[in-house]
């Protein structure tokens, strides 16, 4: 389960068609927590945020699976002013500091190295690091 509960609060008044309610409980998130995370994105509940997501932005109509963990100061979203945000698949690892932008696709089991830039897409089962993010296998 998560450990931000506003979120989890929040995302099922939006889905129960509750006005309002949803919006209140978005902004105390941002309050108690220092986090943008909207609850129009789909966060599977098995996701962990370390330090309860100190600083974490997320797009919208991002999409995060399973068992996946996101540190501190993560972002998470569209670029260029687009609403076309990442898909994050099940079991990753979000290092700190590090950007996901722009229709991406992380794949299963991928990691993603403290201050990455990824841009692109990241195949199952891989590393990527640096700015901007290329393989490990590659380097």
């Amino acid at each position: 389960m998560t450990n931000i509960k506003t979120y989890d609060i929040a995302r099922y008044l939006y889905k129960k068609r509750i006005p309002v309610l949803p919006r209140i409980f978005s902004r105390l998130t941002r309050v108690l927590y220092s986090c943008e995370i909207p609850y129009t994105a789909d966060i599977h509940t098995s996701v962990k945020f370390a330090h309860k997501g100190l600083g974490v932005v997320i797009g919208h109509d991002t999409s995060i699976g399973k068992n996946t963990k996101i540190l501190q100061n993560v972002t998470i979203g569209g670029r260029n002013g687009v609403r076309a945000n990442p898909i994050i698949g099940e079991n990753v690892l979000i290092g700190a500091n590090s950007s996901i932008l722009g229709k991406v696709i992380v794949g299963d089991n991928a990691q993603i190295g403290a201050h990455a830039l990824v841009l692109s897409d990241v195949p199952a089962n891989e590393t990527f690091v640096g700015i901007p993010a290329k393989s490990t296998k590659k380097l």
